[in-house]
């Protein structure tokens, strides 16, 4: 798993090719959008908790918009990472996949899960653009392949196109970030991780007929 892990932290190459201040401003502008909104997050505060000057800011980003797509990949990274840490700790791919449900659940329900309060704001077309955009879904499919080729080379995942159903876990994921509310039951961690085990586990086992 730590080839898992190690992907999570690398993921999003604009992001890992940022010099350390720039990162900084970008971690910085991620959590005021967080905790404030967008509308009320203002150059100046995202610098003052950057610990950069503003001017180095504009400089560096331009304007506040365009930080948001900088950090959506930040909190993307940021929710990889917690997920890759609840599969290592796993002993199998189910426990697994329950365990990676069950953290996304816990984030999905907290404020931040990809800077959640710019879905009410003038920035929810980022948002939008960002989640239904080529990167997000390649990004997610190629972490989540990785993580289902490790179980398939233990022997313990079917040979299947291990692709195809990352995207499928990708693509129920962006749904349910651009919108949590809904009739699955999924009010707390344990109810997370048994709704993984019922409905989600079966994908991990494809039926080699297609019939």
């Amino acid at each position: 798993m730590t080839e898992f892990l190690t992907a999570a932290g690398q993921a999003w190459a604009d992001l890992v090719t940022l010099d350390p201040r720039s990162r900084r401003i970008v971690d910085a502008a991620r959590d005021c959008f967080a905790q404030v909104g967008f509308e009320e997050t203002t150059m100046v505060g995202i610098a003052e908790l950057a610990g950069v000057g503003v001017a180095t800011v504009y400089r560096r980003f331009g304007t506040k918009s365009a930080l948001v797509r900088y950090a959506l990949m930040a909190e993307s990274q940021r929710v990889g990472l917690i997920m890759a840490e609840a599969v290592r700790r796993s002993a199998g791919p189910v426990s697994a996949l329950a365990e990676m449900f069950a953290a996304f659940v816990s984030e999905a329900n907290a404020p931040r899960l990809l800077t959640r309060s710019l879905r009410v704001s003038s920035a929810a077309g980022e948002l939008t653009d960002f989640l239904t955009g080529d990167d997000f879904i390649e990004q997610g499919r190629t972490l989540v392949a990785r993580y289902l080729l490790h179980w398939q080379r233990r022997g313990e995942l079917g040979d299947f196109d291990n692709e195809v159903v990352a995207e499928l876990f990708v693509r129920l994921t962006m749904t349910f970030i651009s919108n949590p509310r809904g009739a699955l039951p999924l009010g707390d961690s344990a109810a997370a991780k048994q709704f993984a085990r019922r409905y989600l586990a079966p994908l991990l086992f494809p039926h080699p007929g297609g019939r």
